[in-house]
């Protein structure tokens, strides 16, 4: 059977690399949302540009 070591907090050894792969999953999750949207409003500006010069030219 595995001992496990504890803090005097209570928790695992583990725990503390637990949290580090959670706050890093949720900073990828954050970055990979504000980059998405940036691209969604990039890709909708250029075709309402498309939309228009097609309108302009006939």
């Amino acid at each position: 059977m595995h001992q496990y070591f504890h803090t005097t907090f209570g928790f695992c050894l583990w725990d503390l690399a637990a949290l580090v792969a959670l706050v890093a999953m949720i900073v990828v999750l954050v970055v990979h949302g504000a980059k998405q949207r940036k691209r969604e409003r990039d890709f909708e500006d250029e075709l309402s540009e498309k939309i228009a010069s097609e309108h302009k030219a006939p």
